[in-house]
């Protein structure tokens, strides 16, 4: 499939001419499609297409419907372990609550984890008493059995993202699968430096659980995600938090059932056994789920491997342009853990580094600067919409700054 990526850009990205944007893994910017989308919706939402109010209502959810289906196209999974989420966070809670720990059970992790990741496993260590165990390889570099040494009879999970947000590092999540598969530990994964770059087959590696907001690389900055649940693990957890819209439709549909007098308010519910389970279960965010199936939709016209190989060749021109002007990688160079993203550091004087920043900004080139346990430095994204003209752009600045600055790139390694 040949993609014109350029009219892509101009077509759905028309602000990237106004500026020089890597920087998609903070908060992306929505395509034109999308926009367009949310303002049929809003012109929807203050019309009374339908035959009533409660089939408005009614209408307004069943436009969701597209997130789900592209979201498990993309994933290669069964619609019944799609739901949608309002977040990462919110994904990682529902894992966090939903299965069950007891005390002396540990959990594993990675040291350079976005804090989030590990977050609701910390604020519940000391009243379950369980322990978290962090992996820490020295050079940065995780595989399977960098997570495997730290499993006793006792792990319970391994929680991790996809991609690490502070060097760039992507797991390999096939070999990470069947060792938790052998260990009986569960996956947690929060997928939202790669879902909509990156290949992630649920088929093909074992996953128990997948998060991934849509504000990054989908392109969907809405407050609105994607949640994964094997159906293999969907009988065996329960949510935390229950609503109607989670229990399976009545016969004569939900429209009908209001105006049925011999309705109750108490009863014996029968929830749906699939992923939606762990919706909220009330009035959704519409918006957000509108914009994403959108978003997803353009990821699955364009092919994620179309977009992977598009993206790890901008990725790999940005990483020599950063060696070229005298930069140190922080990022790995080995080709199956490469990701859209980039670190480097220019100077051991962060001070120095920080300054680089901020002017960078006031010329309208965006990028960021992230660490997390001592590692990390200018973070570059390489998103599909970006070209080598951006990373040229950025590479002339930084010539230029460098030049104000007296002296050559001096970071090293330690």
């Amino acid at each position: 499939m040949s993609i014109d990526w350029e009219k892509l850009r101009r077509e759905e990205w028309p602000i990237l001419e106004t500026m020089t944007f890597l920087d998609t893994a903070c908060v992306s910017f929505a395509p034109q499609r999308t926009v367009r989308a949310l303002k049929d919706f809003a012109d929807m939402s203050a019309r009374q297409d339908e035959a009533n109010s409660s089939a408005h209502h009614i209408a307004m959810d069943g436009m969701r419907g597209k997130a789900y289906r592209e979201a498990a196209k993309l994933l290669n999974a069964e619609p019944e372990e799609i739901a949608l989420i309002e977040s990462t966070t919110h994904g990682l809670n529902i894992a966090a609550t939903s299965i069950p720990l007891e005390k002396g059970d540990n959990i594993v992790t990675a040291n350079l984890e976005f804090i989030q990741v590990a977050l609701p496993w910390c604020a519940i260590r000391n009243s379950q008493g369980i322990e978290i165990r962090v992996a820490k390889p020295k050079d940065s570099r995780f595989y399977a059995e960098t997570f495997e040494e730290l499993f006793d009879e006792h792990t319970k999970m391994l929680v991790i993202s996809t991609v690490e947000w502070c060097n760039g590092w992507k797991m390999d999540l096939k070999s990470i699968g069947d060792m938790c598969k052998r260990h009986g530990v569960k996956l947690i994964v929060d997928a939202v430096q790669q879902l909509g770059v990156g290949k992630i087959d649920v088929k093909e590696c074992h996953i128990d659980i997948l998060a991934a907001g849509g504000h990054k690389w989908l392109n969907s900055p809405f407050g609105c995600g994607v949640l994964y649940i094997n159906k293999e693990l969907l009988p065996n957890i329960q949510p935390v938090f229950w609503g109607y819209l989670n229990t399976k439709e009545p016969p004569e549909g939900w429209g009908g059932y209001w105006e049925n007098p011999n309705s109750k308010a108490v009863s014996d519910w029968e929830f749906v056994p699939t992923a939606r389970r762990f919706e909220i279960g009330g009035t959704s965010n519409y918006p957000g789920a509108i914009a994403l199936g959108e978003t997803l939709e353009l990821v699955n016209e364009l092919g994620v491997e179309n977009i992977e190989k598009h993206m790890f060749d901008l990725s790999t021109y940005c990483l020599d342009m950063y060696e070229q002007i005298g930069g140190t990688a922080i990022t790995h160079r080995d080709a199956d853990h490469r990701s859209g993203i980039v670190i480097t550091r220019l100077y051991d004087d962060l001070a120095v580094d920080r300054e680089i920043l901020k002017k960078l900004h006031a010329r309208k080139i965006f990028i960021a600067q992230r660490f997390t346990d001592n590692v990390g430095g200018f973070r570059t994204s390489c998103q599909y919409f970006n070209n080598k003209k951006d990373i040229d752009t950025l590479r002339d600045a930084l010539l230029e700054i460098i030049r104000e600055i007296g002296r050559a790139p001096d970071y090293k390694k330690s």
